[in-house]
């Protein structure tokens, strides 16, 4: 047996676990286990240690329980040499009293004695056979012995042919003497050294003792401090994941107050199209009673089953795909059965892996507005014949009502050709007024007919140079440019995306306005230059351009800057400036058409300018 216990390998133990506790790297990974695990772990922990101070002590037990027979064995060794000793000198005794006395009685108890002596020899042989030095000490004591033994049975022998005379003599023997005083000597030494090895292991023993009870003590301490931080963390954990569910449910009812107040049907369902929640809205549209609630029912509980059917039908297409679908717009029947109509958009939910757990409805009650196209439509089937029946009239118009415009010219130049002599001047005057009127009123119908032609005669949109149609309404309006002495800016142009002939009007009649409304003893100035825009619908759909037509004419109030546009609207009476007011109207409509704008800025005065927007070739415009 070794004499040292196996202290490093369980110090090495401690040492690799004070190293994991350590480890400040497998804190994250312990942080991220659940609490089962985590208490899993604690008590695993602790079943480990508590197994390894069960081993270790058991092993400690073991050395001190084999040291214990150890000292046993020892305190016997010593038990056994003592009586050894004792049966030596009861055997030197007996010896000595038959060569005194020559009585038998005491040569046999010396033969009793050395049975007893041979006995004892060979039980400390079984007991010290696994100690050499005691041993061999052993086999020179039994050798002396022996020697002892014959020469007592020599000196007996001696002693019966010569008489007790001769027993004086042979106590005193040299030889005999020697033997005792080396069995003496030997003797002790056996005794000493085993004496020794009596202290060694009951230290020994000692020590193990109190080292079985530090393991146990160590091992038990360590167990409850894993034990205890075990149990802090886990504590601590339960008191995260209780904040975790207060706010956990402080985010709930958050977000049910949330979609409460929201004036759409919202909706969550679960992968077999069981509710889990919705808000007020979807109740109410469902009728429910106060406290009722849809979680855990399903379409087929809330509707009749033919819409329950297409429900489940498109929630199964939404689960399969992974599709959602938005604002479908569907006939729906409310909880009192009154039939809506909704616009319903369902979208996948998923979970932090991505997998669909289930889908969120939103439904919008589009009854009103579905109303609203129904009256659309029946308005726009009214303005459709409306715009028949102008059609119609332009037809009328442009035929039918200026026939008779034309006659009334046509005679009127007869009657004063032949019969200005009898009408006098008077007559004169009142036919020239009536011709006037006449013409004025031809003029009237083409404007007319100008204006609703912006949308029933029109040209499909292309791409023209506004240099181009711009250098033929110059040339068209050459005569009235040459007798007013104007003079004309035109900067570069842009090509825009529009109707030419329609541009070609537009331009006409701002030049045309432009060269009208000029001031007494100034000659006209116009400037027509462009710039690149925004879009002013502001939806940024495309490149726009702004065209700028600037003059020095009379100008007019600010106040009036929408009015001009409106049709039939004058600033200046017939007598001043002649007219009808549509030419500015139409020059609204047409820009309308073009998804464009006019405005006008202008102080009295001093000139006006009006801004033109148009948009580029490459904007996405739709007529």
């Amino acid at each position: 047996m070794q004499d040292r216990l196996p202290w490093k390998s369980f110090f090495d133990f401690r040492r690799g676990c004070c190293l994991i506790g350590a480890d400040v790297s497998l804190l994250p990974i312990f942080q991220r286990l659940s609490i089962q695990r985590k208490v899993w772990l604690g008590f695993g922990l602790v079943l480990v240690m508590l197994a390894t101070v069960g081993v270790v002590t058991w092993l400690t037990t073991l050395r001190l329980m084999r040291g214990t027979e150890l000292v046993s064995q020892s305190r016997d060794v010593i038990e056994v040499d003592g009586r050894l000793m004792l049966s030596i000198a009861e055997l030197e005794s007996a010896w000595r009293g038959y060569l005194l006395s020559g009585n038998e009685r005491y040569l046999d108890r010396s033969r009793l004695v050395k049975g007893e002596i041979v006995a004892t020899l060979e039980i400390l042989k079984i007991t010290l056979r696994d100690r050499p030095d005691q041993s061999a000490r052993l086999g020179s004591l039994e050798n002396l012995l022996n020697r002892c033994f014959a020469l007592y049975t020599q000196e007996t022998e001696a002693f019966r042919k010569q008489g007790i005379g001769l027993g004086t003599v042979l106590l005193e023997s040299p030889e005999l003497k020697k033997l005792h005083e080396d069995i003496r000597q030997v003797y002790w030494s056996m005794n000493v050294n085993e004496r020794q090895e009596l202290y060694r292991r009951v230290a020994l023993t000692r020590k193990s003792g109190d080292a079985t009870t530090s393991v146990v003590t160590l091992g038990t301490t360590l167990a409850l401090l894993v034990l205890l931080g075990a149990g802090k963390v886990i504590l601590g954990d339960v008191a995260a994941r209780r904040r975790a569910e207060d706010a956990l449910a402080e985010q709930h009812n958050l977000l049910s107050s949330i979609i409460d107040a929201l004036p759409d049907h919202v909706f969550v369902k679960d992968l077999k199209g069981r509710y889990i929640m919705d808000n007020r809205a979807h109740r109410q549209f469902l009728h429910l009673a106060a406290g009722e609630s849809v979680e855990g029912k399903t379409a087929f509980d809330l509707f009749p089953h033919a819409a329950a059917t297409l429900c489940e039908a498109s929630e199964q297409a939404v689960f399969e795909t992974g599709h959602a679908i938005r604002n479908r717009e569907e006939s729906a029947v409310s909880g009192d059965g009154a039939e809506t109509w909704l616009s319903t958009s369902k979208v996948p939910l998923r979970d932090s892996g991505g997998r669909i757990i289930g889908l969120v409805g939103v439904g919008s009650d589009i009854t009103e507005r579905k109303e609203a196209e129904e009256q659309l439509k029946r308005f726009s089937n009214q303005l459709e014949r409306s715009n028949a029946e102008l059609q119609n009239f332009a037809s009328v118009a442009s035929h039918d009502l200026q026939e008779p415009l034309r006659k009334i010219l046509a005679f009127g130049d007869r009657l004063r050709i032949k019969c200005a002599p009898q009408l006098g001047e008077v007559g004169l005057d009142y036919l020239g007024r009536m011709q006037n009127a006449a013409q004025r009123m031809s003029v009237l119908i083409q404007d007319l007919l100008k204006l609703t032609r912006v949308t029933s005669r029109a040209q499909p949109f292309e791409r023209c140079e506004l240099s181009s149609v711009l250098g033929a309404v110059i040339s068209d309006l050459e005569v009235a440019i040459e007798q007013s002495a104007a003079i004309i800016h035109v900067g570069p142009l842009p090509n825009v995306l529009g109707d030419p002939v329609q541009l070609g009007q537009l331009f006409q009649n701002l030049l045309s306005n432009a060269l009208k409304f000029q001031r007494p003893g100034h000659a006209p100035e116009i400037r027509v230059e462009a710039a690149p825009a925004l879009d002013p619908s502001g939806l940024g759909d495309g490149e726009m351009w702004e065209i700028f037509v600037r003059d020095n004419g009379i100008g007019f109030e600010a106040k009036f800057e929408e009015q001009i546009f409106v049709v039939f609207q004058r600033l200046h009476s017939r007598s001043e400036y002649e007219g009808t007011g549509i030419g500015l109207a139409l020059c609204r409509k047409i820009t309308d058409r073009h998804s464009g704008s006019i405005v006008a800025k202008s102080t009295k005065g001093q000139g006006a300018t009006f801004i033109v927007t148009l948009p580029a070739p490459t904007s996405p415009l739709h007529e």
